[in-house]
């Protein structure tokens, strides 16, 4: 079955589009990345294979709605956003994660692509409110959520267990 690549945005610095097989190369190679393990949950293989990408791209592409989101640069996938719907009682909530290979950070392409992503996520879907879940150390990704619009709605204390360490978890949230 051949896929087609659905655009959401175009910029004259990224494209954010859907993921495609052909995606598994350059996602294996900006996400084997320790900088950018450290800041993911720890279900996010370290190192990360051509394999890994693989299985990423298929339960990805058998999803029946968009969820997750590929950030293009000068034709590679180089980042993504993804969303995690949530259920039961909370069924109208999402959280939200997203990263970018190490090259292109602090180009303020995550804080546009995020917006478009949400923005996107929020019309074409029933939810009403967007939160993620941000590790102490990661003052940039805590930077990207407050310049898209989100607020700070509390710190876990000792929450995350990451690298052999206990770290508080910052929760930001955004409602439609």
């Amino acid at each position: 079955m051949v896929q087609k690549t659905k655009i959401i945005v175009q910029k004259k610095n990224y494209t954010l589009r859907t993921w495609q097989t052909e995606d598994a190369a350059s996602l294996a190679q900006y996400l084997n990345n320790k900088n950018i393990w450290n800041n993911c949950r720890d279900g996010l293989p370290y190192p990360y294979s051509q394999e890994d990408a693989n299985v990423f791209l298929a339960m990805v592409q058998a999803k029946e709605n968009i969820h997750d989101f590929c950030i293009e640069v000068n034709g590679e996938a180089v980042g993504n956003i993804g969303f995690i719907p949530a259920t039961d009682v909370e069924r109208f909530s999402a959280e939200v994660g997203y990263w970018i290979g190490e090259p292109f950070w602090n180009q303020g392409i995550v804080t546009d692509a995020l917006k478009k992503a949400i923005n996107y996520y929020f019309e074409h879907t029933d939810k009403i409110r967007v939160f993620a879940v941000v590790f102490e150390h990661n003052s940039p990704s805590m930077r990207v959520l407050e310049k898209v619009g989100f607020t700070k709605v509390g710190i876990m204390q000792k929450a995350i267990f990451k690298n052999d360490n206990f770290m508080n978890a910052h929760y930001y949230e955004l409602i439609k």
